[in-house]
């Protein structure tokens, strides 16, 4: 019985550390396959390629228009240097409002 209440207690204070420690969804697996050349921003070459994908997946050629690019890079490049990285994206992402649950 001691011991079943000393590994419960092991685990129950271990269960935040193991959720903190998680990595994003996906892992980085998307940042990682959009980063080309690896160095951990995605370029304005980097996002055209990773709008034309969203454009194909959507069936909406607009979404990868030049002005649609320049839009994105200046909503997700906060530091200014023209390339988005994982900070920044994810940063986006969490300020992107919830979609309209009756839509």
């Amino acid at each position: 019985m001691k011991t079943e209440i000393l590994i419960a207690a092991a685990v129950a204070l271990a269960l935040p550390t193991l959720a903190a420690a998680q990595p994003p969804k996906d892992g980085g697996q998307m940042f990682a396959m959009i980063d080309a050349n690896g160095d951990g921003l995605l370029d304005r070459d980097e996002i055209s390629k990773m709008l034309e994908m969203r454009a194909e997946r959507r069936g909406d050629a607009s979404l990868k228009s030049p002005e649609k690019i320049d839009a994105f890079i200046k909503r997700a490049d906060a530091n200014g240097d023209g390339a988005v990285d994982k900070a920044e994206l994810a940063a986006m992402r969490k300020a992107r409002p919830a979609p309209d649950p009756a839509e």
